[in-house]
């Protein structure tokens, strides 16, 4: 008989379980659940189901955090590339002013005594300077020396060098 109350309170324990087993209820963070619907929870698979859940938010997550570390890094790399490309493009401007100049000082020593190739040397040199002082871009700056170089190789060949 002993045995038969006992099955009977096991099932009937079991029976109020399965009928409180609440997805809204089933919270682990709720203090306010008994012993009976939290083993109602676990057994009905809802604290298993919002373990899944937060696991698989937890993998989307990830995903998109290497997303954007991918997008950070090749960000990064750009820029880099386009720095390096800056300075490179800087150094060139440099080493044609430089050999601007160096052309211009030999044109003057070989102009000596011919007045119109002295006067136009002088006039590429002050554009030269006007191109070193002038706050336009790289790009502008690379297409006038350009053409001052052009100017000064017609010049050289005027004086047969």
């Amino acid at each position: 008989m002993k045995k038969m109350i006992s099955l009977l309170f096991i099932s009937s324990l079991s029976l109020v379980g399965c009928t409180t087993t609440d997805t809204t209820i089933c919270d682990p963070t709720n203090k306010n659940l008994g012993i009976l619907d939290k083993m109602s929870c676990n057994f009905s698979g809802h604290y298993q189901e919002r373990v899944d859940q937060k696991t698989q938010i937890l993998i989307d997550e990830q995903a998109t955090n290497s997303q954007f570390k991918a997008l950070y890094a090749e960000i990064e790399k750009q820029k880099n590339d386009s720095s390096a490309n800056v300075k490179q493009k800087q150094a060139d401007l440099n080493r044609l002013q430089k050999n601007l100049t160096q052309l211009t000082d030999e044109l003057k020593q070989k102009a000596i005594g011919r007045d119109d190739l002295q006067q136009q040397i002088k006039d590429i040199d002050q554009q030269l300077n006007t191109v070193k002082n002038s706050s336009s871009s790289e790009i502008e700056k690379q297409v006038e020396l350009d053409s001052l170089n052009n100017k000064l190789k017609k010049l050289q060949k005027a004086l047969s060098l």
